[in-house]
């Protein structure tokens, strides 16, 4: 009977060293080593898209304030009706430049948008709610408090949410398989090299 020995194809090593794996650069850029098969879902890394989270946000904020100025400076439109509309189209800018550039997502599902809206109806609650908090519990006079307060709580909350909800990385189940080996090749190098390949 022959002894096995159960291993991640990702973490191969051979005579002794990791083997390179897929990542990104400095910049974001992503990068694929010779010695290594990558999945096609590579992701940046998280410092990245943090950045580029901040980016999109900014942008979605910028976008939100551009048409809602637009749109009461040059329509009949009430401002509550113009300020949803605004809202929207920062939404949706930020739904695509989050999807495509800041979590790379290659998926093509309708639960990608529809869990985009639900994290932020989500979070929309979750912003009120420590708004009013603070504003019940310390005063109006703290309201720069409460609207940086649940800003930054529903900020963290927005990135947690597409990262791990509706932009999570998925996994080819051939770079997740492990390998069973004999133990004798387990630990041959040579073994592994032709294994790799």
């Amino acid at each position: 009977m022959a002894i096995a020995l159960v291993r991640s194809r990702s973490r191969s090593t051979s005579a002794g060293e990791p083997r390179k794996s897929c990542g990104t650069t400095s910049d974001g850029r992503s990068t694929l080593s010779n010695s290594s098969k990558c999945s096609e879902n590579t992701r940046p890394e998280v410092s990245t898209q943090i950045v580029r989270f901040i980016v999109i946000g900014g942008s979605s904020v910028a976008i939100d304030g551009l048409c809602y100025a637009l749109i009461t400076s040059f329509s009949a439109l009430s401002p509550d009706l113009a300020k949803g509309i605004s809202y929207l189209c920062g939404m949706i800018f930020g739904f695509w430049g989050n999807k495509l550039w800041t979590f790379e997502s290659k998926q093509r599902s309708l639960s990608e948008p529809l869990l985009y809206v639900l994290i932020y109806a989500c979070t929309l609650g979750i912003n009120i709610g420590i708004n009013r908090l603070v504003l019940s519990l310390a005063g109006d006079e703290y309201r720069l408090l409460g609207f940086f307060l649940a800003t930054g709580v529903t900020t963290v909350s927005n990135f947690v949410g597409m990262k791990f909800l509706a932009f999570r990385e998925s996994h080819s189940p051939a770079a997740n398989t492990p390998s069973v080996l004999p133990l004798e090749q387990a630990f041959d190098p040579a073994s592994t090299e032709r294994n790799a390949a």
